[in-house]
């Protein structure tokens, strides 16, 4: 990498040297002006970088703990390079980048758009830059937005350097040494307050004295003689009182003051002003009051421009999913986006304007599975708080209901913005995917309780582990039992702690049911401690596992007993620890390994004369980063699991080891210092739950994939499609006399014919391809990038109608089968899976209408082939 030099590199070093800020403290100002831009533009990072002679500094940085880089790999030499916004939409694929360090390593950059910094319009001194890891366009708008921000940063930077020239003028003032006395006394105590301007009374005389500065913020002429009275009227009638008070207890208490007050000149300009005063006392007497005076217009203007701009980002984007509606306290809509408009059945545009009490549709709720009435929307308005992930069904008419996930969040009315109301979100989640397939096989041999319920929460199935472990009755581990009458019966037994078993029954089933992974562990009637781990299907279904660690959690609670009395009773715990099942490691607050056991040698694979007596963690992880067993950074790993330790957390892991073992790790702080580890090899367990995963997304039959992948893998290629990369191709195939076969030889040989076809499908197309069975002998592939290769996608149409046609040998029997295949590339008009499938399917029926055993183009369809299907043809 080289360095890029401006072409009045010199001067422009000259500009940035003179405004002394390299390496100058952080401050809140440039820290909110970059926060606010990785807010706005949806970038993980934003800096405001000044470009050194060798290096870049980051006078503010978000989303990026290093305070500078080297200059030969920076991107910001190259925007200081022009007076507009530079960018760079993908750094990967830009020749002066694509070899950078920070593309190829961290941080990854792929995006960057950088606006020049100058204070002169000819020295570009550095840049506002947002940074994101993928690649992105940058619109008009955002230009101009990130341009304003821009002009931000140049006002701070010209306060910075103003505030430099006054430190400067200042340090001028205290060495010209004044000629007199009181101006020498006057200048050292302006020098100790920082003060711009400076002023004197004299109180045996009463008579102020005011230095040109203090002349100049006043705005009065050159003739003006001030005094006590005519001074403080200038003050906003409001801080009159204030001011007068202050100059009062500093005459009569000796009290200094320092305050921010409205003001208003000679000439009537409204600005704010810091007024700082301290009385000055000689022989135990007060003879005078000094002090100094600034005008901080500027920098008041901008605090409160910051504070409304993100007060309305921050209310907007905490309820900001799909559709959002912007509703003053009165309920009337003032703006609505096109999701929000469709989600409710209207058109864009309609409902900006309009009353949410006027708004005609329907709504029903979903409370726990019960359909009632209810009026989410007015909620909103009304008492905002109540309105949190609420499930309601939505309808115009007769028109189907679209089911929505409502949110609020009120934006309350103050200084800092001049908008009362509310905003409400509106999350479409009608569409779910279709239930996985189970395999009881999985169910019956996994190694603890396994409970899978449907989209609709009720138990499909349950193993003999799950009736074991929870010794219920009454029927209610028997299929069809909804989640929540389990979840209540635990409750009413106490094994989710005191309070009321309703709501501690309704408090579980939203979080279990809210569609994310959950883990937690709970106690039984009987004292046995469960853990339980969910994790939710694709179709909206959850598998439940459940785990006796009662054990392991006696044994956890006892060595962190044992912990404290440790020197008494060490022979009893080193035999405890050697006959636990987990590994366990012991460390005191030095962070050194004071006890362990076997296993927890075995479970790492750790060399035996490595773990010794007084070993450090660092020194133990150190040594497995040095075997290619560690991947992280090992302070910050250390410092991390510490720091969470001295806040009591219990800290919970889970890793793949070097060796291939998942190894679930819990470390618990002991009460006088240190911590104990457990650690346990749960390859087994994951390994069963990757095999569910595994299951739900795959046929039991052929292993292809099912119709759940399928339809992600398409609804993928057409979104690809939509960017513009690639247009992929369908092909949808029905088996040509395949129910004789079923019919004459019976199904186990029609389901090995079935394998076999799968096999030869995969054959015959490429491994980037698709192939699903989505269901009986229906089959389909998915080309994702051969649209415009039409002699490509007929091969592949010949090769796998030969291939289908080869007779099949199963036994001593041969079976003859064929196949119709019907073909549609996507074309930019088409962006509805379903339209895609369809014409897929209209070509596969003109190719069993003809005689079968064949493939045929949608786009070579005749009108005759069309009219038979009951279609007009590509338009339709």
């Amino acid at each position: 990498m080289q360095i890029v030099r401006t072409h009045n590199e010199q001067t422009r070093l000259e500009a940035l040297h003179d405004l002394k800020i390299i390496g100058s403290e952080r401050l809140p100002e440039f820290d909110a002006v970059v926060q606010l831009a990785s807010e706005i533009f949806s970038c993980p990072i934003a800096l405001v970088s000044l470009v050194d002679e060798n290096e870049q500094w980051f006078k503010a940085r978000c989303g990026l703990e290093a305070d500078g880089t080297p200059r030969d790999v920076s991107f910001c030499q190259y925007a200081i390079q022009e007076k507009d916004i530079f960018i760079i939409e993908d750094a990967a694929k830009d020749p002066r980048f694509r070899d950078n360090p920070l593309v190829t390593g961290e941080p990854r950059i792929r995006f960057y758009a950088g606006c020049p910094l100058t204070l002169d319009d000819e020295h570009m001194l550095g840049t506002l830059c947002i940074i994101d890891r993928k690649p992105r366009k940058f619109s008009q708008a955002q230009i101009e937005q990130l341009h304003q921000l821009g002009r931000i940063v140049q006002g701070l930077l010209r306060t910075h350097h103003n505030m430099i020239r006054l430190e400067a003028a200042t340090v001028e003032i205290n060495q010209k040494k004044a000629e007199a006395v009181r101006e020498h006394e006057l200048l050292t105590q302006i020098t100790r307050l920082s003060g711009v301007g400076g002023w004197e009374v004299d109180i045996e005389k009463g008579q102020p004295f005011w230095m040109q500065q203090t002349r100049d913020i006043h705005e009065v002429d050159d003739d003006y003689v001030p005094s006590m009275d005519t001074a403080i009227e200038f003050y906003a009638p409001e801080a009159r009182p204030v001011i007068a008070k202050m100059v009062e207890d500093g005459i009569k208490n000796g009290e200094s003051w320092d305050v921010e007050l409205p003001f208003v000149t000679a000439k009537g300009r409204s600005i704010w002003v810091r007024a700082a005063g301290e009385p000055v006392i000689e022989n135990g007497k007060l003879v005078r009051l000094v002090g100094a005076f600034q005008d901080i217009t500027e920098r008041k203007h901008f605090e409160q421009a910051i504070r409304k701009s993100d007060a309305i980002q921050k209310s907007t984007f905490a309820a900001l999913t799909e559709g959002v509606l912007l509703v003053d306290d009165t309920g009337t809509i003032q703006s609505a986006n096109p999701a929000a408009a469709k989600n409710l059945g209207y058109a864009d545009g309609e409902l900006a304007g309009r009353k949410i009490s006027d708004l005609y549709v329907h709504v029903k709720c979903d409370a726990n599975g019960v359909l009632g009435c209810c009026n989410p929307l007015m909620d909103a308005v009304e008492n905002p708080s109540t309105v949190r992930d609420v499930i309601a069904g939505v309808s115009r008419e007769d028109a189907t209901l679209t089911w929505l996930k409502i949110n609020a969040v009120a934006i309350e009315d103050d200084e800092a913005h001049d908008f009362k109301g509310v905003v409400v979100s509106l999350t479409d989640i009608t569409e779910t995917k279709s239930h996985a397939d189970t395999l009881k096989a999985i169910f019956d041999n996994f190694p603890g309780g396994l409970m899978h319920f449907g989209s609709d929460f009720r138990l499909e199935t349950a193993n003999a582990e799950v009736k074991r472990l929870l010794h219920h009755t009454g029927g209610l581990l028997e299929p069809g039992v909804h989640m929540y009458d389990l979840i209540r019966y635990n409750a009413e037994q106490g094994e989710y702690g005191p309070g009321d078993p309703e709501t501690l029954a309704n408090s579980r089933f939203e979080r279990i049911g809210s569609g994310s992974l959950h883990n937690y562990e709970r106690t039984t009637a009987d004292g046995r401690v469960l853990e339980v781990r969910g994790t939710p299907l694709p179709d909206g279904g959850i598998i439940s596992a459940l785990f006796d660690v009662t054990d392991r959690k006696q044994m956890e609670q006892k060595l962190v007993e044992n912990e404290r009395i440790a020197r008494e009773k060490s022979e009893e715990m080193q035999v405890i620890v050697a006959n636990m099942r987990q590994g366990v490691s012991v460390f005191d607050g030095e962070g050194r390994l004071t006890l362990w056991n076997q296993q927890y040698i075995d479970i790492f694979g750790k060399p035996v004369d490595e773990v010794v007596e007084g070993a450090t963690l660092h020194d133990l992880i150190k040594a497995e980063k040095d075997r290619g067993e560690f991947q992280g950074d090992v302070d910050t790993h250390i410092r991390d699991l510490k720091q969470r330790l001295g806040r009591g957390e219990v800290v919970r892991s889970k890793f793949q080891h070097a060796t291939g073992r998942v190894i679930s790790s819990v470390h618990a702080p002991l009460p006088g210092g240190g911590w104990i580890g457990t650690h346990e090899d749960v390859t087994l367990q994951e390994k069963a739950v990757e095999k569910i995963s595994y299951a739900a997304h795959h046929d039991t039959l052929t292993g292809l994939a099912n119709r759940t992948l399928f339809n992600h893998r398409l609804d993928e290629a057409i979104a690809s499609a939509r960017s513009g990369k690639t247009y992929p191709v369908l092909m949808l195939l029905d088996l040509d006399k395949f129910k004789p076969v079923n019919d004459t030889y019976g199904h186990d040989v029609g389901d090995e014919v079935l394998k076999q076809v799968s096999a030869r499908l995969k054959d015959c197309v490429r491994g980037t391809d698709i192939v699903s069975r989505l269901g009986g002998d229906e089959f389909a592939i998915i080309l994702p990038d051969t649209s415009a290769d039409i002699d490509y996608v007929s091969e592949i149409g010949e090769r796998l109608v030969k291939a289908l046609h080869t007779p099949f040998k199963i036994g001593l029997c041969h079976i003859e089968i064929g196949a119709s295949i019907g073909i549609a590339s996507l074309t930019p008009d088409v962006s509805d899976p379903s339209i895609f499938i369809k014409q897929a399917d209209i070509a596969l029926y003109s190719v069993k209408h003809g005689g079968r055993n064949g493939f045929r183009f949608y786009s070579d369809l005749e009108p005759a082939d069309l009219r038979m299907t009951g279609t007009h043809g590509p338009s339709a």
